[in-house]
């Protein structure tokens, strides 16, 4: 079975969906199916097949729920915020769409009610440490830098290890570069690359706080250290021929410069 609602067990029978003679099924086949396609990377099948599991089901929670993951995935948050909301409808208490949403409004730029369904989520899962990174990216995109480092902090107490850990650290870093507090930065980037190497935005960012801290030297390997594992970062080729520049190493800044507009150019 799909889930349950208030308790009760679900209706096995089978029910007609859509107009185009499918065939007799249930809103379950549909949500399985569905739950399928999502965690195969499908998301715009599995969004199609949750469609369905709705239509069949119009207060099937599972459903409306995933639905809302699907597309936030697939990049169509506003509907995705819509599919959240029939979600918490019907069960108000469920933290994960409370932060699904949150993540959506992100992305939308509303980040105001961002931080408010965060806050819902919060307020029901206080040891969500994705919600944590969620809240201080609200935080960070509204320029409040201090207490997007606490959310940080917050996400970093419950999960001191792992890939949400290094995100963690990397955000913090770049809040704290934005409050000019540069060697702290830093020292969380290093954390960050201790967890996870092979993250390039860290690099980057690394790059940019020995900028401000007056050491080109150690940027340009920072940069340099980003395109080598995304060739395609654009930023870092530009933030990596600034380097170069104040070293004047012009030739080598001009190419770092000409790679950035052949991608720009793409």
């Amino acid at each position: 079975m799909a889930g349950e609602r208030s308790g009760e067990g679900r209706d096995q029978s089978l029910l007609i969906v859509g107009s185009g003679g499918e065939g007799l099924l249930d809103p379950d086949y549909w949500y399985k199916r569905g739950a399928a396609h999502y965690g195969s990377g499908l998301f715009e099948e599995a969004a199609d097949s949750l469609a369905r599991a709705i239509e069949a089901d119009p207060i099937f929670f599972e459903a409306r729920y995933l639905l809302g993951e699907a597309l936030r995935k697939k990049g169509r948050y506003q509907a995705a915020v819509e599919s959240y909301d029939a979600a918490l409808d019907l069960k108000p208490d469920h933290p994960r769409s409370w932060r699904g949403r949150a993540v959506a409004l992100n992305e939308l730029d509303r980040h105001e009610e961002a931080l408010e369904s965060a806050d819902r989520a919060l307020g029901l899962d206080p040891r969500d440490a994705r919600c944590w990174i969620v809240k201080g990216y609200a935080f960070h995109a509204l320029g409040r830098f201090s207490e997007a480092a606490e959310s940080y902090d917050r996400a970093l107490e419950i999960e001191p290890l792992g890939p949400r850990a290094g995100r963690a650290w990397n955000n913090k870093g770049a809040a704290l570069d934005n409050l000019g507090r540069h060697e702290e930065a830093l020292e969380c980037y290093d954390e960050s690359i201790l967890i996870d190497p092979f993250d390039f935005y860290t690099w980057n960012n690394k790059g940019v706080s020995l900028i401000a801290l007056k050491r080109p030297e150690e940027a340009v390997e920072c940069f340099g250290k980003a395109v080598e594992l995304f060739p395609g970062y654009t930023t870092a080729w530009r933030n990596r021929a600034l380097a170069l520049k104040s070293l004047g190493r012009e030739g080598e800044a001009e190419e770092a410069l000409d790679r950035a507009r052949d991608l720009e150019a793409r």
